[in-house]
């Protein structure tokens, strides 16, 4: 569903006269940010591009059958940039932080459109879906492996079709890709059921703390628990989405430490609690039933902190109610 048609215009006259692209995604890549990489660099190969996909660090397990050979690259020479599924430049690879962003693709409310070209539309389902649409209208072939990565996107963003922003449009790109060849029941197995034993680990350990403060429910995953559990990813191994299923709160957090000053923080909502301004209060953003922020400060003090302002968020909001 194209809404804005001059911008996807111009984004197709810069890929035409690129020699070579570039596509990034933000650090720590979920379902979306790879499949929709993954899925594009496909399409963008089989249109006769050169085209290198640039990952921070390994990819999380769950993702890997689909994985690159190409990661931690660094940009290409007369090359462009393309950014998907990121809604702030400083969330990209180090090494595209500072570089111009020729176009940005996403589908986050809260993007701040720093690329040169910038489509965003906080409508759609995932970026995926985004992708599925401008390959589409661009008649630019999607190969079986492009389908794959692009609905395995889909599948994972909208936790197999189950979230409210999934729309009847998201359902009918899901059967288009189906029609390409990708493989609906692979797909969704692969990304969102399977679990390797070092994820389930990481699991026991973090549920082994989860805590229930009226209407929120949150845990921790430390540094210490992954390496206990032998998880070598800086993920949570799909754990905020599992919690989000938890009936007994509005809100659920997932602190998930980086380092001995460094907190991904990931908020979930059950209700009409939008929980992206809650991330926009820490620097980060998101959508409103899903979003997070990286917080440097050390995981006692990030707690501390995050639940001070979602408490006091969560109650002026039953107070409108």
């Amino acid at each position: 569903m194209n809404k804005n048609p001059s911008i996807s215009q111009s984004i197709r006259q810069r890929i035409d006269a690129a020699e070579m692209v570039t596509l990034v995604t933000h650090i720590r890549p979920d379902g979306d940010a790879v499949g929709s990489v993954i899925g594009f660099g496909e399409a963008l190969r089989g249109y006769g591009k050169t085209v290198q996909i640039a990952f921070e660090e390994t990819l999380p397990a769950r993702f890997r059958f689909l994985k690159e050979k190409e990661e931690k690259k660094k940009p290409l020479e007369n090359g462009i940039i393309i950014t998907l599924d990121c809604a702030e430049q400083n969330r990209t690879p180090k090494d595209y932080s500072g570089k111009k962003i020729d176009i940005n693709i996403d589908h986050h409310a809260t993007n701040t459109n720093f690329g040169d070209l910038n489509y965003v539309n906080a409508e759609a389902a995932a970026t995926a879906e985004i992708v599925t649409d401008l390959l589409t209208e661009w008649k630019i072939q999607i190969s079986p492996a492009a389908a794959n990565a692009l609905l395995m996107g889909i599948i994972t963003d909208t936790i197999g079709f189950r979230t409210q922003n999934t729309t009847a449009h998201t359902l009918h790109t899901a059967a288009r890709l189906i029609e390409k060849g990708a493989h609906l029941t692979d797909m969704y197995q692969r990304s969102l059921t399977d679990m390797t034993w070092e994820a389930s680990s990481l699991w026991g350990f973090a549920l082994n703390k989860l805590q229930k403060e009226g209407k929120i429910i949150y845990t921790v995953i430390t540094c210490e628990d992954r390496k206990k559990a032998g998880f070598t990813g800086r993920d949570d191994a799909d754990l905020t989405n599992f919690l989000s299923s938890i009936q007994e709160a509005d809100i659920s957090i997932l602190f998930n430490q980086q380092s001995e000053k460094s907190v991904k923080v990931s908020w979930r909502s059950r209700s009409t609690v939008n929980v992206a301004n809650l991330a926009s209060h820490f620097g980060g953003g998101g959508h409103p039933a899903a979003a997070g922020a990286e917080i440097e400060l050390s995981l006692q003090e990030t707690q501390q902190k995050v639940l001070e302002v979602t408490k006091s968020y969560l109650l002026k909001y039953d107070n409108q109610e």
